[in-house]
């Protein structure tokens, strides 16, 4: 079994073009909602989101999706010729939704493999849990032999259909959301696209690339318990937590923190902590970045790799965005701390009960 490297991870937020606006913006403590002015709002909502500015302007029949994704064209055309691609979007090109033929997920999958040169490609639209579920589908591909590249691109949009079906769920906040803080109320959403880059040992030595850090375990488990709601005792996401720190690779590694799925839901944020207290003796330092740059969808699993990596390097934790009042059953803090250990945890869950793990560690 091989190494997986991370060669390369790039973002687009509404904090701005490049993760390191995400982080920078992460570290500060701030979030990037507004007024949603782009589209219509459901009735009742409180009308906010996680909008990047411009993207839905002068697009003419494209998809405002490609305003994220044009971000990262030298990047693809860079890679493609030696990687297989994975999309990871639990909506694709749904602006349009109303005057396409085709689906929306697959639409965007044979526009990016038409326009470049990858090896084939996969859609994996495994609603909020999408990204890590594309990172650990390419990363086995890169463990066992039968990939040496591959190209991980995860993006959504924020969208008219995809408030709709959250406002009708009510799981939107009444105002800003504040994961893991006793009096959360919801989520809000967000624009955002990340590309991810993985390689083999071999591959990064015969193309001298960077290598900013490596996956180290993974693990999915499913609830099946409910189409939207989430198993509140954790036992399946604890499951997929162990499977992930069983792999040899983390074998004698101190996990410095965890980076939680964090919607701010009563529910979501109720089942991770349950789960974090199941697999652990003692608590971890705990943090969303979706109090942020809001719920992005199939992009949450990059926006968190992405993050992971930074919290690897600066040995520092960024604070927990709108905290207010702490969840006592969570170790969460409003301040920048300092971590100790070798790797960090990246919890997704999503629709249908699926829980994906991932264990990044350093470079």
């Amino acid at each position: 079994m091989r190494e997986v490297l991370i060669a390369e991870t790039e973002l687009i937020t509404a904090y701005g073009a490049g993760k390191e606006a995400c982080m920078e913006g992460l570290y500060a403590g701030r979030h990037a909602f507004r007024k949603v002015t782009e589209f219509p709002f459901p009735k009742g909502a409180v009308g906010m989101g996680a909008l990047i500015q411009g993207i839905r302007e002068n697009r003419g029949s494209r998809s405002a999706i490609w305003g994220m994704l044009d971000f990262f064209d030298p990047v693809l055309r860079n890679t493609a010729e030696k990687s297989r691609l994975y999309l990871a979007t639990t909506l694709g090109e749904i602006d349009l939704l109303e005057t396409s033929d085709t689906d929306t997920v697959n639409s965007l999958l044979n526009r990016l493999l038409g326009k470049y040169s990858f090896h084939g490609g996969y859609a994996v639209s495994a609603a909020c849990a999408s990204g890590n579920i594309a990172l650990l589908r390419a990363a086995e591909q890169i463990r066992t032999g039968v990939l040496d590249s591959a190209v991980i691109l995860g993006c959504d949009l924020a969208s008219e259909f995809a408030c709709s079906g959250f406002s009708a769920l009510r799981a939107f906040s009444k105002g800003i959301p504040r994961p893991y803080d006793k009096n959360r109320d919801g989520l809000l959403l967000g624009d955002a696209a990340g590309v991810v880059h993985l390689v083999s040992p071999e591959y990064a030595e015969k193309h001298s690339s960077p290598v900013q850090g490596r996956l180290t375990g993974w693990g999915i488990t499913c609830d099946a318990i409910h189409i939207t709601a989430p198993d509140l005792s954790g036992r399946e996401l604890a499951r997929a937590i162990r499977r992930a720190l069983d792999f040899p690779e983390n074998n004698g590694k101190n996990i410095a923190a965890v980076i939680g799925h964090g919607t701010g839901t009563v529910f979501n944020d109720q089942m991770e902590m349950s789960a974090l207290n199941l697999a652990f003796p003692q608590r971890l330092p705990l943090v969303s970045t979706k109090g942020g740059c809001g719920h992005t969808l199939g992009a949450a699993g990059l926006i968190q790799l992405a993050a992971a990596l930074e919290v690897l390097k600066r040995k520092q934790l960024f604070p927990q965005t709108n905290l207010n009042t702490p969840d006592p059953a969570a170790d969460i803090s409003s301040s920048v701390r300092s971590v100790t250990g070798d790797l960090v945890l990246t919890l997704n869950a999503g629709f249908g009960g699926i829980n994906a793990v991932l264990t990044a560690g350093e470079a």
